[in-house]
């Protein structure tokens, strides 16, 4: 199946956090450090609309932005139920990472 996102919707690829831990009973230590994902945005919408203009979207795919880790909404996951892919508004992303 493809998501092909609309408006101002893009599908980000969650980047896996490697601080994050495991306990001797399986459960994840989330690192409580930082409130951000970290994702790769895999699609893009064609941006919303005001006032009857286009507002183009400000990242395309292939960038690494970072938002925040209860945003969006997960459309794809992983075998213990953590989400892999999620589906985000254009408000949603925090930063942009450059080299």
């Amino acid at each position: 199946m493809t998501l092909v996102p609309i408006y101002n919707k893009l599908i980000v690829e969650i980047i896996p956090d490697e601080t994050e831990s495991k306990s001797s009973s399986g459960l994840i230590l989330m690192n409580v450090q930082s409130p951000f994902y970290r994702g790769t945005v895999t699609a893009v919408g064609k941006g919303h609309y005001q006032n009857a203009q286009r507002i183009a979207m400000d990242v395309v795919p292939g960038q690494v932005i970072r938002f925040l880790k209860n945003s969006g909404m997960g459309v794809s996951f992983d075998s213990t139920g953590n989400p892999t892919h999620v589906v985000l508004a254009d408000v949603d992303v925090y930063a942009i990472e450059t080299e």
